[in-house]
């Protein structure tokens, strides 16, 4: 008869092998909604969104039986951190309500001068495929394709962004340095480094700048969920960052939609 802690390790294969296989494919995925987008196909990014959240879902779901459904697991307690140097170094950093206020602050202004920029880039008439317009986005990660312009892609870039936000804390913050540090043996800045590194693969469609932030994102995300406890600050500033977009104005040159559900 099948032990739990073997069919534990099973599902963590499977969950694994779920994660990589989706990255993969979804590099494939996005390049088609670029040329979805440019031949006029309003249900596209609709479409991708829907898939992504059934994604985000399945793999936390995964998660979780991997975990057995042990809360416990998701705590950074497990990790033997409480004799390790870096714990000191990340609780000593002040990561506490006012340093969390500040980077919510952060956050906040940055939209407002994401949309400010976008007002004034509109009022302009500068064109996304300008020549100064194409040399900046060759630094830029490449995800502009999926920020929604009409109310209903709106709508359904929330649910992704909470859904990212939940699922992806649970998986790439609670399972995977659980896994990693239990099978793996993992431990201190080396565990927390190899989960922002595979974090930032996982973004490996938005190029090399891409999973850069997105890796320093991941390491950010490790630091709150070792500082102070839980998955609940890395949760919150994750739908955060993701959520913003659904206020940023539409290029004048796309204008916004109504898309059929």
């Amino acid at each position: 008869m099948t032990s739990l802690p073997a069919l534990w390790f099973a599902i963590d294969i499977v969950l694994a092998g779920y994660v990589v296989w989706e990255v993969v494919r979804f590099g494939p995925q996005y390049r088609q909604l670029k040329l979805d987008l440019a031949n006029g196909d309003m249900q596209a990014r609709a479409r991708l969104y829907r898939k992504a959240i059934r994604f985000e879902w399945g793999s936390a779901l995964l998660a979780l039986l991997a975990l057995g459904f042990d809360w416990n697991q998701l705590s950074p307690k497990i990790l033997a951190f409480e004799n390790n140097h870096l714990l000191q170094v990340l609780r000593g950093s002040d990561l506490d309500r006012g340093s969390m206020a500040g980077i919510f602050l952060g956050l906040l202004l940055g939209t407002a001068g994401f949309v400010i920029a976008r007002i004034r880039s509109n009022r302009r008439g500068v064109a996304p495929g300008s020549v100064p317009a194409r040399r900046w986005r060759k630094l830029l990660p490449d995800f502009f394709a999926l920020v929604p312009v009409s109310p209903h892609e709106r709508l359904l870039w929330i649910a992704v962004a909470i859904s990212a936000g939940v699922c992806e804390e649970i998986v790439f913050r609670g399972w995977l340095l659980s896994t990693m540090h239990g099978v793996l043996h993992l431990q201190g800045a080396t565990l927390l480094l190899v989960a922002a590194i595979l974090f930032g693969l996982a973004h490996s469609y938005q190029g090399v700048s891409g999973m850069l932030l997105t890796a320093f994102a991941g390491a950010l995300f490790c630091g709150l969920y070792v500082a102070t406890g839980s998955l609940l600050m890395p949760i919150l500033l994750h739908i955060l960052i993701d959520v913003r977009f659904a206020v940023l104005p539409a290029p004048r040159t796309q204008e916004p939609r109504t898309i059929l559900a």
